[in-house]
Order: C-alpha cells, then structure tokens, then sequence
C-alpha cells in the first residue's frame, strides 16, 4: 500500500470489492486465510479488544426498531508483525439494511490508508467462511444433505461458501416466514441445488449430516424434539452473537461430544453457548478453541468418527483482518 503523505486514504467502493471478491479462487484463499488466523489466535499472535455492540441490552435500543435483530457491531484487531490494524463497523439486522465499512490502518504511522465501503458484504463473507472451515475440519467424510436454518442474507452466504469445501448439492431448510422460505428455495434451485423445505426445524436433525443455524433467534428453535440418533452430524451455529441470543436447545449442546468455539469466553459471554453455560448444563472449560482443533488433527474427524459436533461462531476480528487484507492485495 502507498506510503504517501496524503492524509486521503484510498477508497473502495461495494462495486470495487464485489469485483475483487469474484477473483477465481478467492473463497479458497478466505477459508485458508481465516484457518491460519485462528492459529495465530491461539499461539497470541492476534490482538483484539472487547467488542462494542450498539442497540441491543444492556444499552438501550436504538431508535426505531425492536431491538430483536437490529444491531451496530463494532470489531477491532491486528496481527502481531503485520502492516495494518482494523477497524470494522457492520450495521444490519431486521428492520436495519446492511451497512458499514473496513478502516485500515498504518500499524507503524497510525494513518487511515484505505476504507473498504463494504456495505456489510464483508462481514457476510468472512461469517460464512467459518461454517465452511468447520464443515472442512469436522463435517462427515461423505455429506449426503445440508441443512440450514434460516433464510435471510447468511443462510444464503453459507450455503454458497460451503461449495468450497463439499460437492454436496442436496439441502433442506427451515425458516419461519414461509415466503422467505419459498424465495430461498427458488433462488438456490436456479442455482442447481436440490432443495426443499421442511415443516419442522427438528426434521433437519433427521434427515441432515450438516446444520448451519443463521437466524437471531433468543429462543431454542433446533432441538426441541431431539431424533432416536443424533449421531455423526455436524451443527454449526452462527446467529448467536450478543446476549441473550440462541439458537439451539441446550439440552442438544449438552449431549455432543465436541463442543468448539471461534472464542471461548467470547461464546459464553454472547455465543451459542452461552444459555447451556447459564443452566448449568456444560461448563465453559468443556470447550475447545477453534484454535487449538485445527492444530490438534486428533480432534479433527476421521472416517467412521460418529461424534455429534457443535461449533460455535460468534465471530473474532481476526476475520476482519483476513478478508481485508486479501480484498486490498486485489484491489491496490
């Protein structure tokens, strides 16, 4: 990036990005970028402070909305030995369309370089591109059906970011607006899925190797009637990401065998666990750091592995990190 005196930083507008995102190869690189930056997570190579979410308790909420979905996330971080920090700002939820931006910083100067006028798209990709490196990492071998959970902007990013790592093309879904659902169906099966709807959220438990959850539910809306066999599935939850929000019924994260969190504390203070930790039903120190697993390939899951997985994704601003810096490289 320049090193010029100006004080203007480079700036990139959605379409810009959107160009850069669409580079063949560039959900590969993400997934492996993002995969690395929670190892240097783990080995205390990232540096972040708390995050900052507007609109939701303990603040009040912000006017005009309910405060059920709507939110301001404010996420910061850098690498150690890195050129730049981050700063990321990621407005949306229902009634909110999305917004925000991408500031990048000088680590050495301090200097604001460029603004990524992402509108939230990075913040969607970044998301899905975890659900994609646990489905890499701790999806069965051989994934007949996806389920996902939900139908608004990240269940479709999810899905399309999971063509990276699975050939699979059968999916079922579940959402509680069944005009949404109907529009998601027909928009993933113009796409070449096969996909259908299914009645009841818990059906997915079922008939699903994999289960993505993306709503901002504050109530259980998986695994209120838990199948015979809840073995050799994978769930990865992602909507929970300020307190009060979840989405799995804790009696279901009680009984998997492995439960991994992109952040640990950050998961029990605003993740998906944060309920089952609440009723006493797991403890935070029975949780894995996302981490330490893609370090520790024994915990990875082999073939005829027929452990039931939980992974939450409450999200880290090493992402923000990564997608930026892989945005810029493109663009500059």
């Amino acid at each position: 990036m320049s090193s010029s005196s100006s004080l203007i930083p480079a700036i990139y507008t959605v379409d810009q990005i959107q160009k850069a995102i669409a580079t063949p190869g560039f959900q590969e690189e993400l997934i492996d970028g993002i995969q690395n930056g929670f190892v240097a997570l783990e080995r205390g190579e990232f540096f972040a402070p708390p995050i900052q979410t507007l609109g939701l308790p303990p603040f009040e909420f912000v006017s005009g909305v309910d405060g059920y979905a709507a939110q301001t996330c404010i996420k910061t971080g850098y690498f150690k030995g890195q050129e730049h920090y981050v700063v990321k700002v990621a407005s949306g939820g229902f009634p909110l369309e999305n917004s925000g931006m991408m500031q990048i910083y000088s680590q050495r100067t301090g200097k604001l370089e460029a603004l990524l006028l992402d509108n939230g798209i990075l913040t969607e990709l970044r998301t899905a591109a975890v659900g994609a490196l646990a489905t890499k990492l701790l999806g069965p071998k051989s994934i007949g059906t996806i389920g996902i959970v939900g139908t608004g902007i990240q269940a479709k990013y999810q899905l399309e970011m999971l063509s990276a790592v699975s050939p699979c093309k059968s999916v079922l879904v579940w959402g509680r607006t069944s005009s949404n659902v109907e529009a998601y169906v027909s928009e993933f099966a113009k796409k070449g899925y096969s996909i259908s709807s299914v009645a009841s959220s818990d059906e997915l438990l079922e008939k699903c190797d994999i289960i993505v959850t993306t709503t901002c539910s504050r109530e259980a809306i998986l695994g209120n009637f838990l199948p015979a066999t809840t073995k050799c599935k994978l769930i990865t939850c992602i909507g929970a990401d300020a307190p009060g929000k979840y989405e799995l019924n804790p009696t279901i994260v009680a009984k998997a065998d492995l439960l991994v969190a992109d952040h640990i504390d950050q998961s029990a203070e605003r993740g998906e666990f944060q309920k089952a930790i609440a009723d006493g039903l797991i403890l935070q120190e029975s949780i894995v750091s996302l981490g330490k697993l893609i370090e520790q390939e024994t915990l990875h899951r082999k073939n005829g592995d027929d452990r039931l997985i939980i992974v939450d994704s409450s999200g880290v601003a090493l992402q923000d990190c990564v997608i930026s810096s892989l945005v810029v490289q493109k663009l500059f």
